[in-house]
């Protein structure tokens, strides 16, 4: 016994049409620069790696672009050609996180503190206790 295929089920489009003179919608067709991915990157002072970090990209794509091999297109190059014109675009876009700032004695903070400041926390006090109490008895 043969099987079957299932019959295709069809797509059935709706067209509907404006009665407007003005179309919903503009398309601006432009012609994106070439672009020299090299210097673009040198004006930000970025490795190759940290660039093509900041950009979204692998490493080897970068370095492909630089050396000749292969060239930026779509939005990559659309992203290029912006950086050209502002190279502190994306540090402005996406600023790097502050660095967090380790406990320091008498300024706890609660609610930011990482597991590992609050075990120094309590090791801090654990050893002011200890000699606290060493102090006290008479033990130096």
């Amino acid at each position: 016994m043969k099987h079957q295929r299932k019959p295709r089920k069809e797509l059935k489009v709706a067209v509907t049409f404006s009665e407007t003179d003005k179309p919903s919608a503009y398309w601006h067709h432009g012609e994106i620069p070439p672009v020299d991915v090299t210097a673009i990157r040198q004006r930000t002072g970025l490795s190759q790696s940290a660039y093509a970090d900041s950009i979204g990209v692998p490493e080897c794509t970068v370095r492909n672009w630089e050396q000749g091999r292969r060239q930026p297109s779509g939005p990559a190059k659309a992203l290029l050609a912006l950086l050209a014109k502002q190279p502190n675009l994306l540090a402005e876009l996406y600023p790097s996180p502050q660095p967090r700032r380790r406990w320091a004695p008498g300024r706890p903070d609660p609610n930011t503190m990482t597991a590992d400041e609050r075990l120094a926390e309590v090791g801090e006090i654990l050893a002011e206790a200890i000699i606290r109490s060493q102090m006290g008895s008479g033990n130096p």
